[in-house]
């Protein structure tokens, strides 16, 4: 991984890694930078994700007006890929500084929703909290109170069963 730090912006040169891609898989945007970490906190440890959540991660990035404009098929594609290649931290770390300070809040309020959609959390899941609040330079008072918010609001969730066709 190379970083390369230019008078306009960071980028992030990750080398392909699937023969069949062949997309040079570089981080140059906020919206990429912001969708590479939703789905790599979602997906932390390589799980597996649900339909539900991937409905949710849609919901909440077509809605979101930061990403007007922006192919969210190739967002997708490329956290995905990111994340098949680079570990969750190293995600985080490497995106953090292309969001930008008005977006920060905003972001993290965007992982929490889609983290805490069973109304509680693992520890896993909040040590990926934990770290992004870090890197976006949430403070903890603050990464506790928007945490509470979205554990409240989703405690009485209903459980989303689904079903393997196959």
């Amino acid at each position: 991984m190379t970083v390369i730090k230019s008078a306009d912006a960071f980028r992030i040169h990750f080398p392909t890694f699937d023969k069949t891609l062949y997309m040079n898989l570089i981080i140059e945007t906020e919206q990429e930078a912001a969708a590479a970490m939703l789905f790599s906190c979602v997906m932390y440890k390589h799980k597996n994700l649900m339909q539900s959540q991937v409905d949710q991660l849609s919901r909440i990035v077509v809605l979101c007006s930061r990403f007007k404009g922006t192919d969210l098929n190739q967002l997708t594609i490329k956290a995905i890929s990111l994340q098949a290649q680079y570990d969750t931290k190293a995600m985080i770390e490497q995106s953090a500084p292309l969001i930008g300070e008005d977006f920060r809040e905003t972001l993290f309020a965007m992982i929490c929703e889609v983290i805490t959609f069973r109304g509680n959390i693992d520890e896993k899941e909040s040590e990926v909290l934990g770290m992004v609040a870090l890197y976006l330079n949430i403070p903890v008072e603050r990464m506790r109170i928007l945490l509470t918010a979205f554990l409240i609001r989703n405690k009485w969730n209903v459980e989303i069963v689904e079903e393997m066709n196959g």
